[in-house]
């Protein structure tokens, strides 16, 4: 049996087909693994949120928070973007939360 040769009539048709191969599966890759999605390019969005009786942090990051968001995370973020602790809540006093909690 004998094995086919085969050869190539054009070096730069070649290359260039294997670079337009090469891009469109980085593209693929890219676009199904979601890595082209950029979230550090948003500028943070912050609710301002005035302190009654009887609320916490807790109760706040409660309210704020999406579903899949640990509470913990939430009360440590907003004591973090506010620099207080949980018991330094007072009525009247105006604390930010992020949007995206």
């Amino acid at each position: 049996m004998k094995r086919r040769k085969y050869r190539l009539k054009s070096k730069l048709r070649f290359t260039v087909s294997l670079i337009v191969m090469a891009v469109m599966a980085v593209c693929a890759f890219n676009g199904i693994t979601g890595l082209n999605i950029s979230s550090a390019l948003e500028k943070p969005q912050y609710i301002q949120v005035e302190i009654c009786h009887g609320d916490t942090l807790w109760a706040i990051a409660d309210t704020y928070k999406s579903e899949d968001t640990d509470i913990r995370r939430a009360v440590y973020e907003i004591c973090s973007l506010n620099s207080i602790d949980a018991d330094d809540l007072v009525p009247g006093m105006v604390i930010s939360v992020p949007e995206r909690l």
